[in-house]
C-alpha cells in the first residue's frame, strides 16, 4: 500500500490527537486482560491480522503520566512488527494485534513488565518505571504486507547503508541495557556464563552450539536440537567476529556476540544474510582441544 508522505503524517497527527489523555479514558478488556480502546476501525470488509502476518504500523508507547518511552514516527523508517504468539499469558501486547484490522487504530493499557520485558525485549525496566506500572500502548496498522514487500521494506529501510546499521545497533543497545564498549574492532562481546575449562586459543581446534538472530530478533539459524560445529580458530574458517569473540572464552562458558557487518558478512550479505546486518550470536564453547 502506497500513501503519499503528507498524508501518511495527516494521519498519524490525527491519530494521536485523537490519542490524548488516553489514560483517562474508559478502556474495555479482552478475555485475556488486555485493556484496550478502539479509536478507529474500518470494519469487517478489512483483512484482520492474523498470527505470523508482518504489519507496517504507526507504533508508540508511553507511561500512564506522558512519558514518551519510543515513537515509531521519529526514527525516520517504516517500523516492521511480525505478529507473534504471545510473551506472557494474561493480557500481552500480542492479544491486542489479534483484534485489530488493517487501518484500524487502537490504545492499549498493559503492565510495564509484561510488555517492556517480554514483548519488546528489554533487559531491565527504563529508569522510574515498576513492573506493575501501566504503559499505554498507541497502534495503527498501516498495512499488512507480503514477504515481498517485506524483504523490499528491510532494503530499503534497515539494510541500506553502515548510518543505518549503526542506529539500530545503538538502539538495541540502549533497550537491551548493554553498557560495555565495544573491543577494538567493534564487537561486542557480553560474557553469560565464564568456563572453567582450556581457554581458546588461535590454533586450537573449538566445538561451539550457536543461535544467530537478526538485531531485531528475527532468528536466521540454530545448532541448539542438532550437532555442533567445529572448526580451527584462527584459520579463517569462520567470520571475523567469531574468530575474535570466541577467543574471550574458556571451554563450559557461554556468550553473547554482537557482531557488526564489517564483522560478518559486510555491505553485500550472502544468500541467507542481508547487507548491512548486526547480528546477535548466543555461543557456547563446548570443547577446546
Amino acid at each position: 500500500m502506497k500513501v503519499q508522505i503528507f498524508v501518511l503524517y495527516f494521519l498519524t497527527g490525527l491519530f494521536l490527537l485523537s490519542c490524548n489523555n488516553s489514560s483517562e479514558e474508559k478502556f474495555n478488556k479482552l478475555s485475556s486482560g488486555l485493556e484496550y480502546r478502539i479509536v478507529e476501525t474500518k470494519g469487517e470488509a478489512v483483512r484482520k491480522v492474523s498470527l505470523g502476518d508482518i504489519l507496517q504500523l504507526n507504533y508508540s508507547y508511553e507511561t500512564e503520566d506522558g512519558r514518551e518511552l519510543f515513537a515509531s514516527s521519529k526514527s525516520g523508517r517504516k517500523y516492521l512488527r511480525k505478529v507473534e504468539k504471545s510473551a506472557k499469558t494474561h493480557g500481552s501486547i500480542e492479544d491486542g494485534f489479534l483484534i485489530l484490522r488493517e487501518g484500524d487504530s487502537a490504545v492499549f493499557r498493559v503492565q510495564a513488565e509484561k510488555f517492556l520485558q517480554f514483548s519488546e525485549g528489554f533487559e531491565k525496566l527504563p529508569k522510574g518505571v515498576q513492573a506493575n506500572d501501566m504503559i499505554i500502548v498507541k497502534i495503527r496498522v498501516i498495512d499488512i504486507v507480503d514477504r515481498d514487500e517485506y524483504d523490499e521494506i528491510l532494503l530499503d529501510s534497515y539494510h541500506k547503508d553502515k548510518e543505518t546499521e549503526m542506529a539500530i545497533l545503538q538502539k538495541f543497545l540502549v533497550n537491551s541495557n548493554i553498557n560495555i564498549k565495544p573491543t577494538e574492532s567493534g564487537l561486542y562481546y557480553v560474557e553469560q556464563l565464564k568456563g572453567n575449562g582450556p581457554k581458546a586459543e588461535r590454533g586450537k581446534i573449538v566445538t561451539v552450539h550457536y543461535t544467530v538472530k537478526y538485531i531485531d530478533g528475527e532468528l536466521i539459524e540454530s545448532s541448539i536440537g542438532g550437532q555442533p560445529i567445529s572448526f580451527v580458530l584462527g584459520k579463517g574458517q569462520v567470520i571475523p567476529g567469531w574468530e575474535e569473540g570466541i577467543t574471550y572464552m574458556h571451554q563450559g562458558g557461554k556468550a553473547m556476540l554482537i557482531v557488526p557487518s564489517h564483522l560478518a558478512y559486510g555491505d553485500r550479505g550472502n544468500e541467507k544474510i542481508r547487507p548491512f546486518a548486526t547480528l546477535v550470536f548466543e555461543v557456547e564453547l563446548i570443547n577446546v582441544k
